[in-house]
């Protein structure tokens, strides 16, 4: 038998494998895994260079795949903002006047909150600092600027928003500061490559690799973005495997158009087995609030759900990043955005009779709605790709979540449909704690909000239904099943060596497991304790 350069032993490999084969070792060559099986078995392929690590009794997973987030963002939130999340209003302006004492005039200030937090308005902020734009958000899709930051993005009472955002204006018709899903509004300038590349790796090591994340597919957010996943991964920084989403004009920070980017013949899976294409993003509403529902057509247009662009436009758009080997990744959370997009997907489907697309709907079934349509995403090839981190800031009375009386995060109804909705964090600075898949794990067994409150526990699932998300599932999502999601021989050698048997631990104790070791190719990357 060949010799294999490591192999792990005494432990509890939990394979993931089609018959979810629970083994007590495994062997790596060449940065993929060279066998499976007993002790005995898998000694038998250690050689006199062979590195021998003793598991010790610790149970070892695929390594954990997130399928949608913003690492650059969170960079951001954690390097070059100011984070603000859980301060009060008064709190937030302290730390703006704080701010402006020692940044020159004129400098942008950017800080970083969370959901549902209480924020001041702008005549607070301008009594902070009038010499300094001001930024505070809430998320990416809103946030709060005063009246020098209005003044540097050219808002003012004569502004009309382009598509897919929504600048807020009061009685005396001047805006207010509050701006949804309009990021892109402003003159602030991302940092540039050099400057990013310590605070991506930073990140991706703090908030992913040390919770056994070994593949991130992030949405880019800039071109200096791009520029430092190049440096990284031309280099030995430690950083997982990344996948890079493009979002396509209009939508946030939009790096390219969609027909545009489908001409240059670059498929999904181009690139390098560290950094690779994932997809073309496509925003077609907003956010929690500027969703796009059946609700609120009924009331001024003004108040609508957040729509980008028309529903046959979109359908043009998917079958041309069909054409051209594209993945798409649609962001569509309101029930009428979810049937614009469902739509889309059916015609390119039918113009592409046997393409296996596997076109996403990021956020299905955040908000549950006619159970026809997601049997006709399934039908036409789609995968829906909920986010059941978000669980944690729903609000406790049901009456404030939105849409009022609809069942939120449906992962257990998906799976019943034939659905296999894949992992994710979707953070971009907001909740850098769901970069952790136990955390998002538990809110898939819990249920459970930010105080302990139940939301709708009928949708729970159970922990190898939560694992196989941010594994198989993950992995097929992004078109990675040959190499990722499972500790299968040829697969890549990407590996979790974890303290605990996360079986053993009741559901509310997930977010405790702790991650001995990381492996990404059979090289280490991240080490806790040791592993033996």
């Amino acid at each position: 038998m060949t010799e294999a350069d490591a192999v792990l032993r005494g432990g509890r490999i939990v394979t993931m494998d089609p018959a979810r084969r629970v083994a007590s070792a495994l062997a790596v060559r060449g940065g993929r895994i060279l066998a499976v099986g007993s002790d005995d078995e898998i000694s038998a392929t250690a050689g006199g260079s062979t590195e021998v690590v003793e598991l010790g009794g610790r149970t070892v997973v695929p390594g954990l795949i997130d399928s949608h987030t913003h690492l650059e963002l969170t960079a951001y939130s954690r390097h070059h903002w100011d984070d603000v999340r859980g301060l009060t209003p008064e709190g937030i302006v302290q730390r703006v006047r704080e701010l402006a004492a020692g940044r020159p005039a004129g400098s942008w200030i950017v800080l970083q909150g969370t959901f549902g937090q209480e924020m001041p308005d702008r005549r607070a902020l301008d009594g902070a600092t009038s010499d300094h734009p001001v930024a505070v958000r809430w998320t990416m899709h809103k946030f709060q600027l005063n009246g020098a930051g209005l003044e540097a993005g050219g808002i003012t009472r004569r502004s009309v928003a382009p598509p897919g955002t929504r600048i807020h204006f009061g009685s005396d018709g001047e805006p207010t500061g509050l701006v949804e899903e309009g990021w892109d509004l402003l003159d602030w300038a991302p940092p540039l490559a050099g400057a990013l590349v310590g605070s991506i790796s930073e990140t991706a090591t703090s908030l992913f690799l040390q919770h056994g994340v070994t593949c991130i597919h992030d949405i880019a957010a800039s071109r200096g973005g791009i520029a430092a996943y190049q440096q990284l991964a031309a280099g030995e920084e430690i950083l997982p495997r990344i996948g890079l989403a493009l979002v396509a004009e209009p939508g946030h920070q939009a790096l390219i158009s969609t027909r545009a980017f489908a001409r240059t013949g670059l498929p999904t899976g181009f690139g390098g087995d560290r950094v690779r294409l994932s997809a073309v993003k496509i925003f077609v509403d907003g956010g929690r609030d500027g969703a796009f529902r059946s609700e609120h057509v009924h009331d001024h247009g003004g108040r609508w759900g957040l729509l980008t662009r028309s529903p046959q436009q979109l359908a043009v758009e998917v079958s041309e990043a069909l054409d051209a080997g594209l993945q798409v990744w649609i962001h569509a959370i309101g029930d009428l955005a979810q049937e614009v997009t469902v739509s889309a997907i059916e015609q390119a489907a039918r113009a592409h009779p046997g393409a296996d697309h596997r076109c996403r709907i990021e956020h299905f079934a955040n908000e549950m709605y006619d159970p026809g349509r997601l049997h006709r995403l399934i039908a036409a090839g789609g995968i829906p790709a909920p986010n059941p981190s978000f669980i944690h800031a729903e609000p406790d009375d049901p009456g404030r979540r939105l849409p009022p009386g609809v069942v939120k995060y449906g992962i257990k109804t998906l799976r019943a449909a034939g659905a296999r909705p894949p992992g994710n964090s979707d953070t971009a600075g907001a909740q850098p704690f769901s970069c952790n898949p136990w955390f998002t794990m538990e809110r898939m067994l819990t249920r459970t909000n930010r105080n302990g409150i139940v939301i709708d526990p009928e949708e729970a699932v159970g922990l190898q239904e939560a694992l196989e998300a941010f594994t198989v599932d993950a992995a097929r999502a992004t078109f990675q099943e040959r190499d990722l999601g499972s500790l299968e021989p040829g697969k890549l050698a990407d590996l979790a060596v974890l303290d605990v048997d996360p079986f053993s631990l009741a559901p509310s104790e997930l977010h405790t497991v702790t991650v001995a070791a990381t492996m990404v190719g059979g090289r280490l990357r991240w080490r806790g304790s040791s592993p033996g």
